[in-house]
């Protein structure tokens, strides 16, 4: 019978290990304005921002740590903008649009506050391929301003452009890899695409926050956030506690089935 009970033991383990290794997604919602001036509206999973231009947007989601290799943290959004009133040419949007992941406080987005430190990736459609930077500066207000430059991104294919542009998806990826991370991301639409990669960074490997700056050419009426989402394999601290519990269950219910209650005869 003891042996039914290590087989218990490595069984729930086992199962428990291979729960742990699946990929978890999840919507991100709390989208709120960080920096610059916006009325905010629209549903949860879809909010607007009136207007849609100067502004730096953050939304929170729990806490993600790459502690070994091969764990990843993967975020995304798709951007509208709509009747832009100015700027509206070929080049006009290069740097304007830029996507992050950070580790900030927890809890809800405040504005200005800090430490946000992180990685992002922006917009451009010249040839060198837009900006990967770090925001290294635990001091910094807005986390878009003034990072580390660490490369560039693919020579990009198409133009963001025009009064109303079609739908923009921002993906950013942080994987952890021999110790340090590797970054991959997009940013893509139906007449654009930028891909983006570069490793190994050795700064913060802790997430809790996505960011969206809309710089001063966006000049949109209104934005409008939709699919914000985050897909992970790293367990939430929960879910091993959960695991832990079942597993010390299943042990003293097999222990259980094993012995008379006290008082009885058998």
């Amino acid at each position: 019978m003891k042996l039914y009970g290590n087989l218990l033991v490595l069984t729930l383990a086992a199962t428990v290990i291979a729960a742990t290794g699946r990929s978890q997604a999840a919507t991100i919602t709390g989208w709120a304005v960080h920096n610059g001036s916006s009325t905010a509206g629209g549903a949860p999973s879809a909010p607007t921002f009136t207007p849609g231009d100067n502004l730096t947007l953050m939304a929170p989601f729990n806490d993600v740590a790459l502690a070994n290799d091969g764990d990843y943290v993967e975020v995304k959004t798709t951007l509208d903008m709509n009747d832009r009133t100015a700027n509206t040419g070929a080049n006009a949007l290069n740097t304007q649009l830029r996507f992050g992941i950070f580790g900030g406080p927890a809890g809800a987005i405040v504005a200005s506050d800090v430490p946000n430190l992180g990685y992002t990736i922006e917009y451009s459609n010249l040839v060198a391929g837009g900006l990967i930077r770090e925001q290294e500066n635990a001091s910094q207000t807005n986390p878009f301003n003034s990072p580390t430059s660490r490369g560039n991104g693919s020579a990009p294919t198409g133009s963001i452009q025009g009064a109303n542009p079609a739908p923009v998806t921002f993906t950013l990826r942080m994987t952890r890899n021999a110790g340090a991370l590797d970054l991959t991301g997009s940013i893509i639409s139906a007449d654009y695409t930028g891909l983006y990669a570069f490793s190994p960074l050795n700064g913060v490997s802790s997430f809790n926050r996505i960011g969206l700056f809309l710089g001063d050419n966006v000049n949109a009426t209104d934005v409008v956030l939709t699919d914000s989402m985050i897909t992970t394999n790293v367990p939430e601290p929960s879910g091993w506690i959960f695991a832990v519990a079942s597993i010390c269950g299943g042990v003293a219910a097999g222990r259980g089935g094993r012995r008379a209650p006290l008082g009885s005869d058998a």
